[in-house]
């Protein structure tokens, strides 16, 4: 390898991810929930939005990064700039997008260079104190606080697939799966989440792939007959037969790897490129789920109402 690329993100292409996936804090300094790094030979640079710019240039050491702003000096620009012909700049296809892959190719291409995924991240291999992966419990959410049943959504859900002759639906986003099948974790800062992959099936059926360390006691009651779990590292063959059978799969190519869309397309799979189904529904909120916002808001309302009255005092 001539170089690498070096996102802000996990395996779910989120903003807030667990310290394990903290790449980009460890190599470079920067801390900040949006940016990259693409690390030459010769030369490496850390690109930050507009809101990061006076973080960036105080965490990341300027001897060794140059400190670009990702929308005024795009990140494929200066690879394409800086990369030599007929290198080799390599990428992780677990953290970006098809999107994101495609834009590094061109970019690569300009440059008379070629892009190269990885199985391996090679920041893993000399982050030697690098956290373990989080297995925070995984609890039932209370249809009190839902409003909607489980068994319910993946119905609804499942038959908004059938109905566009979709055999099944892989979902990356945490969010869509704690919705979809009422459960909370705590994988993430700041946010009630677990961290897990999912397929829906077009019958209402779910495969759950997770680290089974995280359930808790009733978790397999809640989630019922409709949902088998496993551990993450069958996911890939869970895949793997979806192709083999020729299935018309959903995946939200703006949210998921580009691993997921090569894995399939491998096997086989006909892939139905479209938006999370779970992200519309989703947004509809219960009466319970309205409830919960407004009490939310109350409480939130009241905390800076007594902050404000002790900053004026």
């Amino acid at each position: 390898l001539h170089g690498f690329i070096v996102p802000h993100g996990d395996r779910h292409l989120g903003e807030y991810i667990p310290k394990q996936a903290r790449r980009l804090a460890w190599l470079t300094g920067f801390t900040g929930s949006a940016g990259m790094a693409v690390v030459l030979k010769e030369r490496a640079a850390v690109f930050v939005d507009g809101r990061y710019t006076l973080q960036a240039e105080g965490e990341v050491d300027a001897t060794l990064f140059q400190s670009l702003h990702l929308i005024d000096n795009p990140p494929a620009e200066w690879i394409a700039a800086n990369l030599p012909a007929k290198a080799r700049l390599g990428y992780d296809p677990w953290l970006h997008t098809p999107q994101q892959v495609a834009r590094w190719r061109a970019a690569c291409e300009k440059a008379g260079a070629r892009l190269a995924a990885l199985a391996d991240n090679p920041v893993d291999q000399v982050w030697t104190d690098q956290p373990a992966e989080p297995i925070a419990p995984v609890v039932a959410h209370d249809i009190a606080f839902a409003g909607k049943t489980a068994a319910d959504k993946r119905r609804e859900i499942a038959a908004s697939l059938a109905a566009e002759k979709l055999d099944a639906a892989v979902l990356t986003a945490p969010d869509s799966i704690a919705w979809l099948l009422n459960i909370r974790g705590g994988d993430i800062p700041f946010a009630p989440l677990a961290l897990a992959f999912a397929v829906l099936h077009a019958d209402g059926a779910v495969e759950l792939f997770m680290d089974q360390r995280k359930s808790t006691p009733g978790l397999a009651g809640h989630l019922g007959d409709g949902v088998a779990v496993t551990g993450p590292e069958v996911f890939g063959a869970a895949l793997d037969r979806l192709g083999a059978a020729g299935k018309a799969v959903r995946l939200d190519p703006e949210r998921a790897p580009a691993w997921i869309f090569e894995r399939l397309k491998k096997a086989g799979a006909r892939l139905a490129k479209g938006d999370d189904p779970c992200a519309l529904p989703k947004a509809v909120k219960t009466p319970g789920e309205l409830a919960g916002i407004r009490a939310a808001h109350r409480r939130d309302g009241a905390a800076l109402c007594r902050f404000l009255a002790w900053l004026a005092a």
